[in-house]
């Protein structure tokens, strides 16, 4: 039971359950409560990674709960965030589409693959959940201060798009390499 509980994985689960209460302040339009959520989530997020090396505390669990809360929350906050007309529902797609295509890509490897695939996160990728994230935090922050302007909101989106289709065709490039290797194998 240790193992399961760990310090990180409390986070993780923290940051699962933070979801439905940030869709809440979402829907609701309380921008600060939700920006607050958002942001205890965030931190969760870079907590949870950081503690589990850092006390040893990797666990098979944390390894499956942690890319699912992340995934939770991010399609959760720009599916809702486009509904609110917040987000562009071009760049929901991107978000979301990548996330289904890399979860649907580890199950097929995990199904297929002669080899024990272990597709760990790229810079790259880690580099597009925090511009996932200052998205969705520059957004709500826009919106707390209502501001006039948005233009600079579109820098955010575009960039975000970017880092997000590069990063599902570098995830898409790597498990392709594990699946012909294990065809090479067999």
């Amino acid at each position: 039971m240790n193992d399961i509980l760990t310090i990180p994985n409390q986070l993780t689960i923290l940051r699962m359950l933070l979801v439905p209460v940030f869709v809440t302040c979402l829907i609701y339009q309380w921008w600060v409560p939700a920006l607050s959520f958002f942001v205890i989530a965030s931190v969760t997020d870079a907590a949870d990674g950081y503690l589990a090396r850092k006390l040893n505390q990797k666990s098979s669990l944390g390894v499956v709960l942690d890319p699912l809360a992340d995934k939770l929350m991010m399609v959760s906050s720009y599916v809702v965030l486009s509904g609110e007309r917040l987000i562009p529902p071009w760049l929901t797609v991107i978000v979301v589409s990548r996330d289904v295509l890399l979860i649907g890509g580890v199950v097929f490897l995990k199904l297929f693959a002669q080899n024990n695939v272990k597709i760990e996160p790229s810079l790259l990728g880690k580099g597009t959940t925090f511009s996932q994230i200052l998205t969705v935090n520059m957004v709500l922050l826009h919106k707390i201060l209502k501001a006039k302007h948005d233009f600079y909101l579109y820098i955010f989106y575009l960039f975000t798009a970017v880092l997000t289709v590069a990063s599902g065709y570098d995830y898409f490039k790597r498990g392709w390499g594990f699946l012909t290797n294990a065809d090479q194998g067999s």
